[in-house]
């Protein structure tokens, strides 16, 4: 982004917008509840959101209507294009998703003397190593320190900003505002209208999400342990990344009766999903949801997803970048973590026929996600108690 169109600043009518980045999918799924907490407090001006992708792009068009007023793409992290952006947009407070971290972005809003804050934050183990050592430590100190609020998910995010030095009256832990996000996705009519497309509603399905190579091979060996107890169970498999879709479904063919999302047939064992944006609503029609990148060394994905529409959750060892939830479900007993497919297929016979089961899993959700909701509306308090100023002046001025 450099310069933004003139119909796009038109459209903010002079006043500085609230800016939201979120680089991805991801990362705008925990900024749109913010905004609708921004909304639902009384803040009537202008909202901007900027991904880096275009897949985040059409989540933000898809979750942000009637809450945000614009979308742009985020500028290169280069003085050039920051200098153009910031004078663009004029933007009253910044705040920026999970681990976003460009100084040259954050020191120019700092020269402009524009807030900026790091909403539903959070440090990987990934991170943690690059950071946890002395030049680390230093250049981790120096980046979150430009920031005016650190708006962390976890206690133990902010214990690791302790560590690096940051000030501790600048670290807030708000919670996940993804779970505010997620509990308002649940959607019943789409739910209904999966269970009608899949077809054969007496016949369980279990469901793979977000898995990579390697993974399938592991999940089918659990499909054929599940299928001797089990005979008329369904599996789905939502590879990660769609574009592997066809590669899935050959890995089937040889032992099931398979289809593709996009041309369901009526009797099938497997189906391979090779659409964008459905993973969510699917698993509201499961029995049970095995989530990826466990098996494979990859950090695990969203367990929250499955979890929210009261599903039991299985994954594999690796788990690191959902490693707080991934402790508390174990903790709860809302999840079974399992070293190899047939621990997997073992479990998914355990509670095939154990409707006693699925319904305390159904429970523990619930009371788990009750705990846990409200992360948007406590980033957004936060916000507004640091920012007050430049916020309240353009609700005050009426634009």
């Amino acid at each position: 982004m450099g310069v933004e169109r003139t119909e796009k600043l038109a459209l903010l009518g002079g006043a500085r917008p609230l800016w939201l980045h979120g680089v991805s999918v991801g990362e705008v799924q925990a900024c749109a509840p913010i905004a609708s907490a921004a909304r639902k407090s009384g803040y009537n001006g202008p909202i901007i959101i900027s991904t880096t992708t275009e897949t985040g792009k059409a989540m933000a068009l898809r979750l942000g209507e009637g809450l945000f007023t614009e979308h742009v793409y985020y500028p290169w992290d280069k003085n050039r294009f920051v200098l153009r952006a910031v004078a663009s947009l004029r933007p009253c407070c910044f705040a920026a998703a999970e681990t976003e971290l460009w100084p040259n972005m954050l020191w120019r809003l700092k020269d402009e003397g524009v807030p900026s804050f790091l909403v539903n934050g959070r440090i990987s183990d990934r991170s943690w190593k690059r950071l946890n050592g002395p030049l680390g430590r230093a250049a981790g100190r120096e980046m979150y320190g430009l920031f005016s609020g650190l708006l962390m998910r976890e206690e133990r995010d902010a214990e690791r900003l302790l560590s690096l030095g940051v000030a501790k009256d600048r670290i807030k832990v708000c919670g996940d505002s993804k779970i505010d996000a997620l509990l308002a996705r649940r959607d019943l009519k789409k739910q209904a209208e999966w269970k009608a497309r899949l077809g054969s509603p007496e016949r369980k399905i279990f469901l793979a999400g977000s898995t990579h190579e390697g993974e399938e091979e592991e999940v089918l060996k659990a499909f054929e342990i599940l299928r001797r107890t089990e005979p008329s169970a369904r599996l789905v498999l939502v590879p990660r990344h769609p574009e592997r879709a066809v590669a899935v479904e050959s890995l089937v063919a040889c032992r099931w009766d398979v289809c593709r999302s996009s041309r369901i047939f009526a009797d099938w064992d497997v189906l391979v999903v090779d659409q964008i944006g459905v993973l969510f609503d699917l698993y509201g029609v499961a029995a049970a949801a095995f989530v990826g990148g466990s098996f494979a060394d990859k950090g695990g994905q969203n367990i929250l997803e499955p979890a929210a529409w009261g599903l039991p959750v299985q994954y594999g060892p690796h788990m690191e970048d959902f490693a707080g939830p991934s402790a508390e479900f174990l903790r709860l007993g809302l999840s079974r973590q399992v070293g190899s497919g047939e621990e997997l297929g073992s479990f998914w016979s355990e509670i095939a026929g154990n409707a006693d089961k699925n319904k305390k899993y159904a429970k523990l959700s619930e009371e788990y996600f009750d705990g846990k909701s409200g992360a948007a509306q406590r980033t957004w308090d936060e916000i507004m108690r640091c920012a007050a100023e430049n916020l309240r002046m353009e609700v005050s001025s009426g634009r």
